[in-house]
């Protein structure tokens, strides 16, 4: 069995994390806690600050959840490429056995730059239910759910722990 400690308490976080945990280790039994966490990063996050609040996360749910294999936190953040803006779901992993940090990022979606200073001022979701999208498939499809982005970038983020493992030749 495989005890994972989860940074949050959203059901669609979870099931993603679950999905890209039975799929990449072929785990069918986990133990699963799960905690609502500070990322100690502004409520809308840009650039690396994605990052740091899915970093601080594991930092407060290793402390609430010792002897766990694997803790896990995701964090949505925005990203700035060829001045254009990507919404992405960064997830932090912490392996206690090989007792190193992995990282993967989801597939992004494009947000209008002429919107970026009201998204900055408020959040991405208050911009979108504004418009009428309260749910992320509302906007990208039923293919295309947060908890498909949080599944993807846990994939990415434990199959990375792959390429750490190689041998150069």
């Amino acid at each position: 069995m495989v005890k994972v400690a989860i940074a949050t308490k959203s059901a669609e976080k979870i099931a993603g994390i679950k999905e890209a945990i039975h799929r990449t280790l072929n785990e069918t039994e986990l133990e699963l806690n799960f905690k609502e966490t500070k990322s100690g990063v502004s409520s809308q996050p840009f650039g690396e600050e994605t990052y740091q609040g899915a970093w601080n996360r594991i930092q407060d749910i290793k402390q609430n959840f010792p002897n766990m294999d694997f803790y896990v936190s995701c964090e949505a953040g925005i990203e700035k490429i060829f001045n254009q803006y990507f919404n992405v779901q960064v997830v932090c992993i912490y392996n206690s056995k090989s007792k190193k940090f992995l990282w993967g990022k989801s597939s992004g979606w494009m947000i209008p730059s002429k919107d970026i200073d009201t998204i900055r001022k408020e959040s991405l979701d208050i911009y979108l239910r504004k418009k009428g999208i309260n749910r992320i498939e509302e906007l990208l499809g039923k293919n295309n759910s947060r908890e498909a982005f949080v599944a993807q970038a846990t994939e990415i983020a434990l199959a990375s722990e792959k390429l750490q493992r190689l041998k150069n030749n």
